[in-house]
């Protein structure tokens, strides 16, 4: 059964207090790779005085990235905490607005006005298809004709190795989440509102996407690849063996037979 929607959200408000998603990208050179390979790939498309929305920004990663490189960015978060703490970095961006807001509903936000749209964070803290194709509706709806939309899922293999096979206890830790033994299918991702996919559910969504949207298939491509899965060993890398890592995942990140294992895909959608 799992968590109804109204359970989810509160879950999705406590464990995003306190603006914690501010640091998660550069804990450690594992957690980075997720930065570098997206930037690697939003950079695929920008163009110059490109307009950008950033929809679920947390603590505005990304829209600080892009700000920095001169770009407007508009960035909307849900959690108040996430939204406080963007208005304490930006406050003295001109190039950068933020305000609360809600994946599924962009109406402050005019048709067709960005040039790139990320949608890097909503995807995963929404319960059911209808309401991640309702985000992604909005999404497509605010971008221009031909704007890629960047839409963020996490799987759930590499968490399921990095936090319960590589623990000290697996057959314990194994117990306290929802789980199908027959199958390897996570079914309840307990204490943690973001909901985890494998690549054949965000395939059936993909699928979903294309039927009812004006939008045509880009890239889909792993945010981290193997890094977490492995990440004792990148952790330890010297810089010169870590660029070449951060080199192997650019050159992997689309390869379907590696996929599975990142953290975090993305699929790009573009604008018809």
């Amino acid at each position: 059964m799992g968590l109804s929607g109204t359970e989810l959200y509160e879950l999705y408000q406590r464990q995003y207090a306190g603006a914690v998603e501010e640091k998660r990208l550069f804990y450690t050179k594992a957690n980075e790779t997720e930065f570098i390979i997206t930037k690697h790939y939003i950079h695929k498309y920008l163009k110059p005085r490109a307009k950008v929305i950033d929809v679920g920004a947390g603590c505005g990663v990304y829209t600080k990235a892009l700000a920095d490189e001169g770009f407007h960015v508009d960035a909307i978060d849900l959690h108040p905490d996430n939204v406080s703490r963007m208005k304490d970095l930006f406050q003295d961006r001109k190039n950068v607005n933020i305000c609360q807001g809600n994946a599924l509903d962009l109406r402050d936000f005019s048709d067709g006005t960005y040039d790139l749209v990320l949608e890097l964070g909503p995807i995963y803290h929404l319960k059911n298809v209808h309401e991640r194709v309702a985000a992604i509706k909005e999404a497509v709806r605010v971008a221009k004709k031909g704007a890629p939309i960047f839409v963020s899922f996490v799987l759930q293999d590499a968490p399921l190795i990095e936090y319960i096979f590589q623990s000290e206890n697996p057959a314990e830790e194994i117990n306290e989440i929802g789980y199908e033994r027959d199958t390897a299918l996570v079914t309840d991702n307990t204490g943690s509102s973001i909901q985890l996919h494998t690549i054949s559910a965000i395939d059936e969504l993909t699928d979903k996407v294309l039927e009812t949207l004006p939008v045509s298939k880009g890239p889909r491509f792993a945010q981290d690849g193997l890094s977490q899965v492995i990440r004792e060993s990148v952790n330890k890398m010297s810089e010169a063996s870590y660029n070449e890592w951060i080199q192997y995942l650019k050159a992997t990140a689309e390869r379907p037979d590696l996929m599975g294992y990142s953290n975090h895909v993305v699929q790009i959608f573009i604008k018809n």
